[in-house]
């Protein structure tokens, strides 16, 4: 490779991976053309990867209630661990390692940092076509993220209180320095750099707070898989796409043996503080600022506030106002436009600023696309049905001076939180597999940027789980990583949805939150830890005449084996389902639902017991000596009230009651499970019609081209075909078929594709897109594309189903466009 003149080879790996990174000279070379060459298995494109973080920078006040929920405040302080003599590897954009509540040291005796190295220094930009990579002497942090991170697993008091202080740390720090204010990003080739470097240096736990992708298959997924393989474990984020629905689950926390973890709200909040002056009396109230720091929501003096008028009489904002708003703040709520129209709508009336309140519980941000000259605030669904009641009764303002904050009680604390990306993996693997504190977590940040920041994302969740990690391995240090995992899911504590009263589903939670302080006392081992039924059955549970009364169902048998660890007293073991949420992506009429769709619809409505999953077993009830093993089988019975149609995913928790004998107190274990309603092979998986693809676009419009009969694809490079998914696809072939013979030319410049993630509206990728020309590559031969010769051709796309045999035309999905010229 080094003597081929069309590239450059940047990275050797040699540690937990064997492989390079290269770049192209050229843009006309093919990367598939490395493919040709002996001992070559796989080629990816080098895709970007950003931290998993929703920022919002606060200041500082100290709160343990999370550690005392968790099981870290009886770990800490009854056990007496700190993660002493165990090993951290944190990859991420640096520390502010000279911070007073870090340790304000690097590399000296008895420094909490002993490891780690900048690999990508302060002027890296990944939007260059020549980045610059010029590493610092150390790696000191100038985003925050990774100082954040730090915090949380390594903050030594007063204001944060790390899960881990005890431990020795890392940092490999491969995000460089904001550019033009967009978020930081880094290339996979320079966090595989990361990882591997973690890995020389033996740390027992590599944490990794980001993601991109959705494959076990991808490269950090398999860099990944392949550490935990030689017992170092490895935690990741699952992800912030939780409003994209299902699959939005992120790699490396995809990749196999690795910990995935989803987010769930901190139960106080340090945030942005308005004192709100009516008839009523005075109240603060909670302010979230947009994503937009252009005009920020700092009102020094009170300013009146009130309700928009409009023709259609709601106060939604989303119509041109009626009255006029000169020198006032709107009141509005959230819902049905986007943000921008709110705005934009208040602006036009006179309005200074704009105060938007939610419609379901919970704190949120407002994402503008563009700036306008006021600025915008989020509150919650309460304060502003307090604010509306005040207006009904005379005349109410706000004060918002800059900086001015407050602690205040987060109304959907312990819950899974809005953004933590969903499950399952692509081929239904329980991901994440559980979850800690991740939305609105305070902890360090790099002194120059205020010292202290309160941050929201799986990025804040995933170093509280390594932080447990490191405890666990301080206490029990011979158990495999396998052993950890189990112990961490078994001991999880599955969370109750607010709105259904079920629990939340574990594509969600994973096995719930984490209880560190039960997973080191726990006294028995259970073996799988999650339960992905991928492979169920459809008739009368046959064999078993206690079951004939179910008839024809969707079932599937799953055996657990349980292990009595105590070496003195005999364990009673008994099983009760836990029945969690449905989840679906699609609306009733088969197009998306917006936001992930939820059965039960409510809590008021006891559901029907069909339309939830059923769990029943033989053999539950047993005496298990000290020491010895059982197994355990259960008939897993799909929900036959709820139609396959809409594409539901059922789940629960296997909850154990385990009891000793001569104790009082019984313990909780439970086993995750979930699987698909309907044939999950069977399913479509380009996205649904309504959507509107695939479509032919105009690249300089961005405009569909609706009439194919006219269309000339030649020398330039002006039209796209765009295409959904809704649901990930192993295998993506799109080909140029000869209208008049029938017989397949070739595969367009990047119409070959494998391991395609899913698309939606409000997924991180909205749709996938190849730019169409007068070249293809011989199908099924890896050389140079060749012109095609001038003629009438259409586009046969193919997109291979779950659990999908390559090689079968049967178990593809395919579309075929209109015909058209290629000149």
């Amino acid at each position: 490779f080094h003597a081929m003149s069309d590239i450059v080879v940047d990275n050797h790996y040699t540690k937990a991976f064997n492989g390079i990174s290269v770049s192209a000279n050229s843009h006309t070379f093919d990367p598939l053309q490395l493919a040709r060459f002996e001992g070559v298995n796989r080629v990816w494109p080098v895709r970007f990867y950003r931290p998993a973080v929703n920022l919002s920078s606060l200041n500082a006040s100290a709160d343990l209630y999370l550690h005392h929920v968790t099981g870290v405040e009886r770990a800490l302080t009854e056990l007496g661990l700190n993660g002493t003599g165990v090993s951290i590897g944190i990859v991420d954009s640096g520390v502010d390692y000279m911070h007073p509540e870090l340790g304000g040291c690097w590399k000296t005796p008895g420094c909490p940092w002993q490891h780690g190295e900048d690999l990508v220094g302060d002027k890296y930009d990944p939007a260059s076509a020549d980045p610059i990579i010029e590493p610092n002497p150390t790696p000191m942090d100038c985003d925050g993220h990774g100082t954040h991170v730090s915090g949380i697993l390594a903050g030594r008091g007063p204001h944060v209180h790390g899960v881990a202080p005890g431990a020795t740390f890392g940092m490999y720090r491969i995000f460089s320095c904001p550019v033009g204010g967009q978020q930081v990003q880094a290339s996979d080739a320079l966090i595989i750099k990361g990882i591997e470097a973690a890995f020389q240096n033996g740390h027992d736990i590599i944490s990794l707070s980001l993601g991109s992708g959705s494959w076990a298959e991808d490269p950090l997924s398999i860099i990944c898989a392949q550490a935990v393989e030689q017992g170092v474990v490895v935690v990741a984020a699952a992800g912030n796409d939780g409003m994209g629905g299902l699959y939005t689950a992120s790699a490396p926390s995809v990749g196999a043996g690795v910990i995935s973890v989803g987010s769930v709200d901190n139960w106080n909040i340090t945030a942005l503080s308005g004192t709100v002056t009516s008839s009523q009396g005075t109240q603060s109230i909670v302010l979230s600022p947009s994503n937009s720091d252009k005009y920020p929501f700092d009102f020094d003096s009170d300013t009146p506030l009130a309700l928009p008028s409009s023709d259609n009489s709601n106060i939604l904002g989303c119509a041109k106002y009626t009255t006029d708003m000169t020198g006032k703040i709107a009141l509005v709520e959230r819902g049905v436009c986007r943000f921008d129209a709110k705005l934009k709508n208040a602006y036009e009336a006179g309005a200074v600023g704009v105060l938007c309140y939610n419609n379901v519980p919970g704190y949120f941000a407002a994402t503008l696309s563009q700036s306008m000259p006021i600025p915008i605030a989020g509150t919650t669904n309460e304060y502003g049905a307090y604010i509306a009641s005040a207006l009904a009764a005379g005349n109410v303002t706000i004060k918002a001076p800059k900086d001015n904050f407050g602690l205040f009680a987060a109304a959907t604390g312990g819950q899974v939180s809005e953004f933590s990306s969903i499950g399952p993996s692509p081929e239904l693997a329980m991901v994440p597999l559980i979850s800690a504190p991740g939305g609105n977590i305070l902890s360090t940040y790099p002194r120059k940027l205020g010292s202290y920041a309160s941050e929201s994302g799986t990025s804040m969740a995933t170093p509280y789980i390594s932080g447990t990690v490191a405890l666990l391995k301080q206490a029990r240090p011979d158990l495999s990583v396998n052993g950890i995992t189990r112990l961490l899911v078994a001991s999880g504590k599955p969370i109750t949805h607010l709105r259904t009263g079920l629990k939340a589903s574990p594509f969600e939670s994973g096995a719930g939150l984490v209880n560190i302080y039960d997973a080191i006392t726990s006294r028995a081992e259970l073996d799988p830890p999650t339960l992905s039924i991928n492979d169920s059955k459809v008739g009368p549970i046959t064999g078993h005449a206690e079951f004939e009364s179910l008839g024809t169902v969707r079932w599937a048998a799953r055996t657990i084996s349980i292990r009595n660890t105590d070496s003195k007293k005999s364990m009673r073991v008994s099983l009760d389902n836990k029945v969690a949420n449905s989840l679906s992506s699609m609306l009733a009429n088969g197009s998306y639902a917006y936001t992930p769709r939820i059965w039960p619809a409510d809590g008021v409505s006891k559901p029907a017991a069909d339309t939830l999953p059923r769990v029943h077993s033989l053999d539950a009830d047993k005496l298990v000596a000290p020491g010895q093993s059982c197994s355990v089988t259960v008939f897993v019975v799909a929900p036959t009230g709820l139609k396959d149609s809409e594409h539901w995913y059922y789940s629960g928790f296997l909850e154990f009651t385990l009891q000793w004998d001569g104790e009082q107190t019984s313990s909780a274990y439970v086993v995750p499970y979930g699987g698909y309603n309907g044939n999950y092979s069977a399913q479509d998986v380009l996205s649904p019609p309504s959507e509107g693809l695939p479509a032919f676009v105009d690249i300089e419009s961005g405009n569909p081209i609706e009439d194919l009969s006219t269309l000339v694809i030649g020398t330039n490079e002006t039209v796209a075909l765009v295409y959904g998914l809704a649901i990930p696809s192993r295998r993506m072939d799109i080909t140029y078929v000869d209208s008049a013979s029938g017989k397949t030319v070739g595969n367009p410049p990047d119409g070959n594709i494998q391991y395609s993630e899913r698309s939606c509206p409000q997924c991180s990728i909205p749709f996938h897109s190849i730019v169409l020309s007068k070249f293809a590559s011989v199908a099924g031969n890896r050389s140079e594309p060749s012109e095609v010769p001038a003629g009438k051709y259409h586009i046969h796309l193919k997109a291979l189903r779950p659990f999908g045999d390559i090689g079968n035309d049967d178990d593809y999905q395919t579309w075929d466009s209109e015909d058209f010229i290629i000149s």
